[in-house]
């Protein structure tokens, strides 16, 4: 289903003109055994009576949606999460318990990449194990942030991108190495960096040469062309970090930070997303930056990261912003909507430990929370968010959609 999608994100972009992650490695006390049965016959909707994500995403797309909501919403608790695995146990862990998305991250063993080891033990027996599509994810920015070079080799950074090519020419640089990415077994890439350049260092802002320009307009062009690229062989673009760390003061791996007000972000820092917001098959990233003036019923944008912050998710989904700088502004996002990391950077561990963060995001509107650094237990965060959704802490309707928006 989602190869649909990313064909279908092609063919309509053809015609356009245009850190460290370190794995929990905590056994368990008792694994989940895994099984396999034959599905269930269909209804008349075309779908069993309980139906798996897996069955959903195998049924006609005009009831692919049903089908999932009437899966109960408690059950899809492993379906918000985007987990960081290292080894092939911890992966086929966290699919038994009904995670949709694995993280590959530095540390990770690469040899279960497709075409890489043991074919018994790669991505393709993952997703052969899930029974349906499952999302591999990985950082490959280039530059500073690239876990793959090893593999597919080096890619230029962002700032070496726009000085040195046109955007026609990162478009194919991205093109070329995304099939080599989709060839391993890679689906998503959390690229590009739509960050204003704010600081000559990474130091400065945890940015530096990540950052294709000071320039919003283009940073628009240059990420226009990445994401493009990507899609074109087959790989989901994720644009980040809104709303944006370029002009950000701090570094939210080791504690606060906090941007301008939010007036001056929409004429600088949002600017780039606007532009992309609106791409076909185009997903975004939530950091950790506290906003002033980014304020909702019971959230402070100045004093809570914007991971956590309802207003953020609600003005992605409404869009609009950047008016003054965009005709129209921004489009509505309809793409899923993850998290930084959220279990190993200290601007949101400082204030919620564990399972909790994964919680308090979901509560807030993502989609996808992301534990890529694996300080916790993917047992213990499936089950503080199925208690969650049971207790209504995170209503079933958010459930399902989001499910759907990551899964179909």
């Amino acid at each position: 289903m989602r190869r649909r999608l990313a064909l279908l994100s092609v063919l309509v972009l053809a015609g356009c003109s245009t850190a460290t992650d370190e794995a929990d490695t905590t056994q368990p006390s008792q694994t989940t055994t895994h099984t396999t049965s034959e599905t269930p016959p269909p209804t008349a909707q075309g779908f069993s009576e309980h139906p798996s994500i897996a069955e959903c995403q195998r049924v006609e797309a005009a009831v692919a949606q049903d089908c999932i909501r009437a899966i109960p919403a408690e059950e899809l608790a492993g379906a918000l999460l985007a987990v960081g695995v290292t080894d092939y146990e911890q992966a086929e862990r966290a699919v038994d318990l009904g995670v949709r998305h694995l993280f590959m991250g530095t540390g990770a063993d690469f040899s279960i990449l497709n075409g890489q080891g043991d074919p018994s033990r790669s991505l393709a027996s993952l997703q052969e194990r899930a029974g349906g599509d499952l999302v591999i994810s990985v950082d490959e920015e280039g530059g500073l942030v690239q876990r793959l070079s090893g593999v597919v080799g080096e890619l230029a950074s962002a700032k070496e991108m726009a000085q040195n090519n046109t955007p026609e020419q990162v478009r194919g640089m991205m093109f070329e190495h995304g099939k080599k990415m989709r060839d391993l077994g890679i689906t998503m890439d959390f690229a590009p960096v739509l960050d204003l350049a704010g600081g000559e260092n990474v130091e400065d802002n945890a940015i530096g040469s990540r950052s294709f320009s000071d320039d919003p307009a283009v940073v628009s062009q240059y990420a226009t062309a990445y994401a493009q690229g990507l899609l074109d062989a087959g790989i989901t673009p994720v644009m980040k970090h809104f709303p944006g760390h370029g002009h950000a003061q701090g570094d939210s791996h080791m504690g606060t930070v906090t941007t301008p007000p939010l007036d001056q972000l929409d004429q600088q820092d949002m600017v780039p997303f606007a532009q992309l917001a609106n791409m076909p098959g185009m997903a975004a990233m939530v950091g950790h930056m506290q906003t002033p003036g980014i304020d909702g019923q019971g959230a402070i944008g100045a004093e809570l990261p914007a991971s956590l912050n309802p207003a953020v998710y609600q003005l992605l989904r409404a869009g609009g912003y950047s008016q003054g700088a965009v005709a129209g502004g921004a489009k509505p996002l309809a793409g899923p909507i993850f998290t930084d990391d959220l279990t190993g950077m200290k601007a949101v561990t400082n204030l919620h430990p564990g399972p909790d963060a994964a919680v308090a995001s979901l509560e807030a509107g993502a989609d996808q929370a992301l534990t890529a650094a694996g300080s916790i237990r993917v047992e213990d965060t499936v089950a503080a968010v199925r208690k969650a959704i049971e207790e209504g802490r995170i209503s079933s309707e958010h459930v399902h959609d989001a499910v759907i928006r990551a899964a179909l």
